[in-house]
């Protein structure tokens, strides 16, 4: 009796073991519908940035700009009108999180709200990755899937930029973050079959930058993915893509960083960077917010191939960008701290 009594014990502890396994924390995703021309907008963003920024890393957003009221923002794009119409979005501000449309404007979701979608559960894992080249932009990686989804699943890509500036503001806001500049293939997403129990399904999405209009900055961009379901606006998960961690060999021969390991980092991470000729090398940290929260002044450096370590044990977790300056040329590289 009692070794049947501790076989169906131990049968109990693995099938709890295995359901606990399949849960992960879920990434909530804030969608914001906004634009530099609309008034309650500009009363709305200032609160609901404030508390972004003071949980940088622990989300996802994007926000995409409207072509109303009035003229509307110049940064309008047809995948930000997609999004709009699958929401049903009549009237902005609004804010979407997890695919809710919310009752309250953006700045009536505060901190305990995001606290309380952050313990959030799921069994979808996104694992995304991004490289660039010159201007050409892949987003690659699995979609891992515990358990089986029904309905319609879509996959989606945006590229978001951090900040912006030159929205031509008519409503006082001269600031701008988190704006979609770009979803890939489009604000439809990538249908997405087998999401069953134990899948393992991958993706790829490949695009000139140079072909996106209105990107301020390249060195500014945050590349948002997640799965959502089409039948009940669920978002399934979300995340940032993340630079491929590893070893990479170098390929360049002109100034510039060749490789940023590992990254993830949980407490140091290296950084391994090429001169042309003799320059003076100097490297900040800056967090999702554009804050600096470490820097380095390196130096006068013979040419050839160098590398630096870098501290993050003291970095909270979520995404930052190191920026490592070569003469008056700026190299840089985001990383995810754990």
């Amino acid at each position: 009796m009692k070794k049947s009594i501790t076989f169906l014990g131990l049968v109990f502890l693995l099938i709890n073991y295995q359901n606990s396994y399949s849960q992960v924390a879920k990434t909530p995703l804030l969608e914001e519908f906004t634009s530099s021309t609309c008034g309650p907008c500009a009363a709305n963003n200032p609160t609901f940035d404030a508390m972004c920024d003071a949980h940088a890393g622990n989300f996802v957003c994007v926000k995409y700009q409207m072509n109303w009221p009035g003229s509307g923002d110049i940064y309008y794009n047809s995948d930000g009108s997609i999004r709009r119409n699958a929401y049903a979005v009549t009237g902005i501000p609004e804010l979407a999180v997890n695919g809710t449309v919310q009752a309250t404007q953006p700045a009536g979701y505060i901190s305990s709200d995001l606290t309380a979608d952050q313990n959030l559960t799921t069994n979808l894992i996104i694992d995304a990755q991004f490289t660039l080249d010159d201007s050409m932009l892949t987003v690659f990686g699995e979609l891992h899937s515990q358990q089986d989804y029904t309905g319609t699943i879509r996959r989606y890509i945006a590229i978001v930029e951090r900040h912006t500036y030159d929205n031509a503001s008519s409503n006082g806001e001269t600031e701008f973050s988190y704006v979609e500049q770009k979803m890939l293939p489009n604000g439809a997403g990538a249908y997405t079959t087998g999401l069953i129990n134990g899948a393992e399904i991958p993706f790829t999405q490949t695009i000139n930058l140079n072909s996106i209009a209105n990107i301020e900055d390249k060195n500014n961009l945050m590349f948002a993915v997640w799965v959502q379901s089409s039948t009940t606006k669920e978002v399934l998960q979300s995340t940032w893509a993340t630079f491929p961690s590893g070893i990479q060999e170098p390929t360049v021969t002109a100034s510039g960083i060749v490789k940023l390991f590992p990254n993830p980092s949980s407490g140091q991470a290296t950084i391994d960077y090429q001169l042309q000729d003799n320059s003076y090398v100097s490297m900040k940290i800056i967090n999702a917010v554009g804050q600096i929260v470490g820097e380095k002044n390196i130096g006068n450096i013979a040419y050839g191939l160098h590398q630096e370590t870098i501290n993050t044990v003291n970095l909270t977790e979520g995404i930052y960008f190191i920026d490592l300056q070569i003469g008056d040329n700026h190299y840089r590289q985001p990383l995810m701290v754990q």
